[in-house]
């Protein structure tokens, strides 16, 4: 068993502390009251304001295609486009990635 000091003790309650950590209740819920709560927790560790944003983060990055891995794309760009991209991204609350397929897909349809 690690031996732990004073220190890795003291850094843990500190870590507790911090904003986001979610702690348990005392109350016992059921049903609707606990689906309810669930959702609420589940938005707040993922900083989402709806329960489908909260589970696609919570889930991750679904396949692109469930039968294989499609093919990696390289690119090179200016700083000013990719600084365009990254707030965008932000803005919607997804990945660089999926803006640049979003805008392929436009311009070039399937």
């Amino acid at each position: 068993m690690a031996k732990h000091s004073d220190a890795d003790y003291d850094a843990l309650v500190e870590r507790l502390h911090e904003p986001g950590v979610v702690r348990p209740s005392s109350r016992v819920l059921h049903g609707d009251d606990a689906a309810a709560e669930s959702q609420r927790l589940l938005m707040r560790a993922t900083g989402t304001g709806t329960i489908d944003d909260a589970v696609r983060v919570a889930l991750g990055r679904p396949r692109l295609d469930a039968q294989a891995p499609g093919p990696l794309w390289k690119v090179r760009t200016t700083k000013a486009l990719d600084d365009k991209v990254r707030v965008i991204a932000e803005q919607l609350g997804i990945t660089r990635s999926e803006v640049i397929r979003d805008a392929v897909n436009a311009y070039v349809p399937i």
